[in-house]
């Protein structure tokens, strides 16, 4: 059993111009969000727009943090530094002094199966490490 009325109306957008067949007596388009006839709402988008929430051009969002050796802060953006091109967290580990986790008194495991030749972890494909060509399987 239907509740209430289900006319169909061809509607179209006076700004965008827009046509659609309108089954929820909307007073709005849904392409530009624009109300259709006189009402005091305040459109929230202008055509063409994407989106409300906007951030500048110039805003890459980027962030400072730690020391580069290129000097001053690493300037990170896009997940790299801008200045030295480190990637951002890559090498965390290494720069702890103390043996223990961040996240309390528990010290940090070892790296299952060792490390590789340069001291980080392996990169094991087809089961043998693409760096220093140890197997997965050999103990």
């Amino acid at each position: 059993m239907l509740t209430g009325p289900s006319v169909e109306v061809r509607k179209s957008c006076p700004t965008c111009f827009y046509s659609w067949v309108d089954k929820y007596g909307k007073n709005e388009c849904p392409k530009c969000l624009r109300p259709l006839r006189g009402s005091a709402a305040v459109p929230r988008r202008a055509p063409g727009e994407v989106s409300t929430f906007k951030s500048k051009a110039s805003d890459a969002c980027e962030s400072l943090s730690g020391s580069c050796s290129k000097g001053g802060p690493h300037a990170w953006k896009f997940g790299k530094c801008s200045k030295c091109g480190r990637g951002e967290g890559y090498g965390k580990a290494a720069e702890r002094t103390s043996p223990t986790s961040p996240f309390g008194n528990t010290t940090v495991k070892p790296i299952p199966g060792g490390a590789c030749a340069d001291g980080r972890m392996h990169i094991f494909k087809f089961s043998k490490c693409t760096k220093c060509g140890k197997s997965e399987l050999a103990k």
